[in-house]
């Protein structure tokens, strides 16, 4: 069998990094990507804009790749904010009123020089924030394949049924069905026409039909999940929640796609493809258990991670990987390994990614509680620590980000409101403060003529002691 390089490699950028820095921040800097105002916090039928928040990027130096370990920081999400909207560049977006609006914005946004840019830095992009995916073992084994799957389908239904307990055991149910839909919904198109596009392009032609990737129009069905948006009012089109995308949930639709454009990875496209619908099947668990809040009867019973769909997947792949052996030997199973392998290694980061925002975000209140106890320690301790205060005017607004480390944010004077989530609004009033752990996707603004703020970062052996806020992990 063919010893398989890795799928994505930084090592062969070695000595270009300066210079393909500067393009991700040119692309950045390019009008449709620069920052959100305050009234952007939804995009309103703006079918051309992807806020990026360019001054990121005056942090993130792009000479050592992403690590399992530091997945939840900025470099990795500023990367895949900056991959997705190259991606972007890709589909073709129609807006209702260009009739009487013109073309401006539509060629502004599809332009060349963005075009070219994309290109450009989308290859450095995925090696730098996807190289980790790689150091996951795999075995071309079928046996050892469908296991995997097996195994991934089980670990998604207890994550997804677990947050549905944590949710419900937290009063958030509707807010955290909003949030997941947010990822799950918005983000399912364009997974789905990576698909397509792989098969127009004949990546699947050796499958029969049945058995090629997708992401069933049936668990859960489009048109409930439609219903239920809408509930919810989480219904807008063409990414206008942008701002609420975790990084790991933009990772899985721009996997998909770097695969997909490569015919050389057509195979491992197939594996992490299973991967991918498995975790689609595992969300059916927590909308299943939680559409209920919007009225919807016997969601729980009709969308549970039944046994029917655990084996209608498997024998699928059964099928795949004895397609795979006949036409193309042990070979072709190593790709197959190679990119669910890749998947898998993805999708446990998205899990604890989503469990963890879900839990800071379902217990605002006791991060605040945090805070108290946080800066306490801090004037008992580190009188001197560095603030890092920021002086902001009226409307000033923080375009969604994480941070690289755990931080608390004390207003000193005026007012502030924070967001993670569709429709929050965490209001902050001189002396008031909130505990922000590292990775946690969040955003501001200032209410006020002038805020003043101080930003502490926080050690992480105090965090440690804090066993209240990492309880809600369990539910991993």
């Amino acid at each position: 069998m063919e010893t398989l390089p890795r799928l994505f490699d930084f090592s062969r950028w070695e000595g270009k990094q300066p210079t393909l820095r500067e393009s991700v921040i040119a692309f950045a800097q390019r009008h449709p990507f620069r920052s959100a105002v305050v009234q952007e916090l939804v995009l309103d039928n703006d079918f051309y804009r992807r806020p990026l928040r360019p001054e990121d990027l005056d942090f993130i130096k792009f000479g050592k790749p992403v690590r399992r370990n530091t997945y939840r920081r900025l470099p990795f999400f500023a990367a895949q904010r900056e991959l997705f909207s190259v991606n972007d560049l890709e589909t073709a977006v129609w807006s209702s009123d260009m009739a009487t609006q013109g073309f401006t914005a539509f060629d502004e946004f599809y332009s060349t020089e963005n075009a070219e840019l994309g290109s450009l830095i989308r290859p450095f992009l995925e090696d730098f924030s996807f190289g980790f995916l790689s150091d996951r073992a795999y075995s071309a084994n079928p046996v050892d394949i469908l296991n995997g799957l097996r195994d991934e389908i089980q670990v998604e239904g207890r994550c997804w049924g677990g947050l549905a307990t944590m949710m419900r055991e937290r009063g958030y149910e509707k807010e955290g069905l909003k949030f997941a839909l947010i990822q799950m919904r918005s983000l399912l198109p364009g997974r789905r026409v990576s698909l397509a596009r792989a098969a127009a392009s004949g990546y699947f032609d050796w499958l029969e039909p049945s058995d090629r990737p997708e992401f069933s129009p049936d668990m859960p069905g489009d048109a409930v999940l439609d219903r239920v948006a809408a509930n919810c009012g989480a219904d807008r089109t063409a990414h206008s929640y942008w701002q609420y995308y975790l990084s790991t949930s933009l990772a899985q639709s721009n996997l998909l796609n770097a695969l997909a454009r490569r015919p050389d990875r057509a195979l491992d496209l197939v594996g992490a493809a299973y991967i991918a619908m498995a975790s689609w099947l595992g969300f059916s668990c927590f909308f299943g258990q939680l559409a209920g809040s919007y009225g919807l009867a016997d969601m729980k019973g009709l969308f549970d991670l039944s046994d029917a769909a655990l084996v209608e997947i498997e024998i699928r792949m059964e099928r795949v990987l004895a397609q795979a052996k006949a036409r193309f030997g042990q070979a072709g199973l190593a790709r197959i390994a190679r990119g669910m392998s890749a998947a898998r290694a993805l999708s446990d980061c998205v899990r604890d990614n989503l469990t963890d925002q879900l839990a800071w975000l379902s217990s605002a209140e006791e991060h605040q509680r945090l805070a108290q106890l946080i800066s306490e320690r801090i004037e008992r301790e580190c009188p001197g620590i560095d603030r890092e205060t920021f002086v902001e005017p009226r409307e000033m607004c923080s375009t969604t980000h994480v941070h690289s480390d755990h931080r608390l944010v004390v207003v000193e004077s005026g007012d502030m409101v924070f967001w993670g989530n569709l429709g929050m609004e965490v209001r902050l009033k001189p002396g008031e403060m909130i505990f922000i752990p590292e990775g946690r996707l969040h955003g501001s603004s200032i209410e006020s003529d002038e805020c003043t703020y101080h930003q502490p970062i926080i050690p992480d052996e105090w965090i440690a002691t804090l066993s209240n806020w990492a309880a809600p992990a369990t539910a991993k």
